[in-house]
């Protein structure tokens, strides 16, 4: 029976060239050997003790480098198969298993290569590349940290974005040279995603070489990643500096405080004004971005009377007053929303006040829908324009139509594909409550946005 076993072990490791099998089966192979010998031990009268160890060195017998082999060769056919299910079951396997990961980087790395191989410059990323690249980032090795550079110079801006990404996160130091080099590249001044991606992964080095190269970018930048790059600056500390006092103090004295003079408009008349860095407000939140993009809810809940006037018709004052306001120097869009999804216009335009009065009139004659396609609207606003910095998100009930209608698959499928770009979600919710404020809150939160509830 035992001898059985056995056999029949060894022939699924010849088969499949499964090394646990194998091992499973030259284990079992030593226990027979171990009971025969001291059996014949015992028939003859002496326990011979030489069978013993030899057996017990037998059971511990190693893999061979030819199972090596073929586990490498497995792995490497399932994190390039060409099913994405199966590559990313294969990446499971080195969930907390940081060990298991150093162990097969080599194998890692040539999956990376293969995958990248096949991306076009303009080609959508696999998620199981983008998991394989931020895994390769947690293994501190040359080799890793080298692969990770390679990629910044993929003709793929989002390869580079996902590998510039995983640097930061697992605060490779050695790369930040590499990362600068990163503004040089055209798409850094025709992506918001881009630059937004870069910054943060310099930011999260928390080292003196990033905080400078930031303080050299922030002149060059507008609207909310100049808001961000103020704001993080602001929080700097010796801590930054690896506790160099002096270089901190230096960097602290470069830095002058600034007096925001801003352009605006109200009504039909444009006038200078001083706002000392006050921002802009849309629903009381603050509108630091250059380049956003108004989602207006207009489904049949939306004729409900609040105050002497209906839930939309009061929506598209505040909508006016915010778009009057915009200095001449933003650029905006405006997407009603119900059944289907209807744009002012299909890219962001300049806000001069023929634009505005414009977009005024195209919002005052539309009516009322039926019921509501949140995730149409969602979806849109992210192939609207790759410099879209942030989409205010106004509704006042539960999906009820489009593709996805669930709250939470909204939130997830639109996270995801946000990944790459990095658009926040301000989302405002009118009279609304449970599930319907959840999915408004978790979709801002996620995307680091705001949310209010408008009663």
């Amino acid at each position: 029976m035992l001898r059985s076993c056995v056999f029949a072990f060894q022939y699924l490791a010849a088969s499949f060239g499964l090394a646990w099998t194998r091992v499973l089966g030259v284990c079992l192979g030593g226990i027979v050997m171990l009971h025969e010998s001291i059996a014949a031990s015992l028939r003859n009268g002496l326990l011979v003790t030489g069978w013993i160890i030899a057996a017990s060195l037998i059971i511990v017998q190693p893999s061979t480098a030819q199972d090596s082999d073929r586990q490498s060769e497995v792995l490497i056919r399932q994190l390039t198969a060409r099913n994405e299910s199966v590559r990313q079951q294969a990446l499971m396997r080195f969930s907390g298993q940081p060990e298991m990961a150093r162990s097969a980087l080599p194998t890692l790395i040539d999956a990376v290569k293969i995958q990248a191989d096949k991306v076009d410059a303009d080609g959508t990323v696999p998620f199981s590349l983008d998991r394989l690249l931020h895994l390769i980032g947690t293994i501190r090795e040359s080799d890793a940290e080298g692969l990770l550079v390679e990629m910044l110079d993929h003709p793929s801006y989002a390869i580079a974005m996902i590998a510039a990404d995983s640097l930061g996160q697992n605060r490779r130091r050695d790369t930040i040279e590499f990362l600068k080099k990163q503004v040089d590249r055209p798409i850094f001044q025709s992506n918001y995603g881009f630059r937004f991606n870069l910054v943060r992964a310099l930011a999260l080095m928390r080292h003196p070489d990033a905080v400078e190269f930031l303080t050299s970018l922030e002149a060059n930048l507008k609207g909310q990643l100049r808001f961000e790059v103020e704001t993080l600056l602001a929080e700097v500390t010796e801590k930054h500096f690896l506790d160099d006092q002096d270089r901190y103090l230096r960097w602290k004295a470069s830095r002058q405080p600034k007096v925001v003079i801003q352009r605006a408009s109200f009504g039909s008349q444009s006038t200078s004004r001083m706002n000392f860095g006050k921002p802009q407000k849309y629903y009381d939140i603050d509108i630091h971005a250059k380049r956003m993009l108004f989602l207006i809810d207009r489904s049949g809940s939306m004729q409900e009377y609040s105050g002497g006037m209906t839930r939309l018709e009061r929506a598209k004052i505040e909508l006016a007053k915010a778009v009057q306001a915009l200095p001449s120097d933003s650029e905006f869009g405006i997407i009603f929303f119900e059944e289907s999804v209807r744009k002012w216009k299909d890219q962001l335009l300049p806000a001069t006040q023929q634009n505005k009065d414009a977009a005024m009139k195209f919002v005052h004659r539309l009516g009322y829908g039926q019921r509501t396609n949140t995730y149409g609207a969602l979806y849109d606003s992210l192939q609207f324009d790759d410099e879209l910095e942030v989409v205010f998100l106004l509704s006042d009930g539960r999906p009820t139509m489009g593709r996805i209608t669930h709250p939470q698959q909204i939130v997830a499928d639109i996270i995801g594909r946000n990944r790459l770009r990095n658009v926040k979600f301000n989302t405002i919710g009118i009279a609304i409550a449970g599930e319907t404020e959840q999915f408004l809150k978790t979709l801002a939160e996620q995307s680091n946005g705001e949310f209010r509830n408008a009663e």
